[in-house]
């Protein structure tokens, strides 16, 4: 059953369901984590040495609590595997999943972005 006709609330385009312009805008503006860089050998062994170099998360150490790192998070958004900083110890930072899911959606995130 169609839903009667109305306006897209991120694009105003007239639509009777899912906008399908936005679905694709959204599908294209982030690529899979293969294409930018984080299924490779390269980034495996460099993810497990920075973990193994700070094996605890650096915002919950800020915050004076002892948790163990499971991400290693860029500092800054890179362009992708061919970035000088993509593979750079001086630009990335151990995490943990709460704390790096926290700072994908706060600064990260196609949300964001729109604003």
């Amino acid at each position: 059953m169609l839903m009667p006709s109305h306006r897209c609330p991120k694009c105003q385009r007239l639509i009777t369901g899912r906008c399908s312009h936005c679905e694709q805008t959204r599908d294209q503006a982030r690529p899979n984590a293969a294409s930018r860089g984080y299924c490779s050998a390269r980034w495996r062994r460099f993810r497990a040495i920075q973990l193994a170099l700070q094996p605890l998360c650096g915002e919950c150490l800020r915050g004076g609590v002892n948790t163990p790192a499971t991400e290693v998070d860029h500092i800054r958004p890179v362009s992708g595997p061919n970035d000088i900083t993509f593979l750079s110890f001086r630009h990335v930072q151990s995490l943990c999943h709460v704390c790096h899911s926290r700072k994908t959606v706060t600064e990260d995130s196609t949300f964001v972005r729109r604003r």
